[in-house]
């Protein structure tokens, strides 16, 4: 037995998305221009062509930078590789290179619940500290 549509839905037209904006370059692009997530739940947030041009950036980083020593702690959370550690999947290591999106220089190494967490403020200082304020008089 099929359920009543109550709100009318069925009538609604579905409109089929075939592109995206990339959030980078801000191109609206076809979705073959995009990539899975890790997941392969959804498109990653930037192109291809981006997404090749971050890596490079990175990578640069990461030649210039090397890893973490042993022992290095997060310099937001405090907590050592053990303790980060299968926090940004399986396949990757307990430390985020971490650089500014704007100019990419190197701000250091981040265990990946804190470079989430920057990500998602867009690394807007303001907003950052209002996050602070609120969690404070919560």
């Amino acid at each position: 037995m099929s359920q009543p549509d109550l709100f009318g839905w069925a009538e609604l037209p579905v409109e089929k998305v075939d592109s995206k904006v990339c959030i980078k370059c801000k191109e609206d692009k076809p979705l073959s221009a995009y990539s899975n997530s890790s997941g392969a739940k959804y498109k990653r947030p930037e192109c291809k062509e981006c997404n090749r041009e971050l890596t490079k950036i990175r990578d640069g980083l990461r030649a210039t930078y090397g890893m973490p020593d042993e022992g290095y702690r997060c310099p937001i959370c405090r907590r050592g590789a053990e303790e980060v550690k299968g926090k940004g999947g399986k396949n990757n290591g307990p430390w985020v290179l971490d650089h500014c999106h704007k100019t990419n220089e190197f701000r250091g190494w981040l265990c990946h619940n804190c470079n989430r967490g920057l990500g998602a403020f867009e690394d807007d200082l303001m907003r950052i500290l209002k996050a602070a304020v609120y969690v404070e008089n919560a």
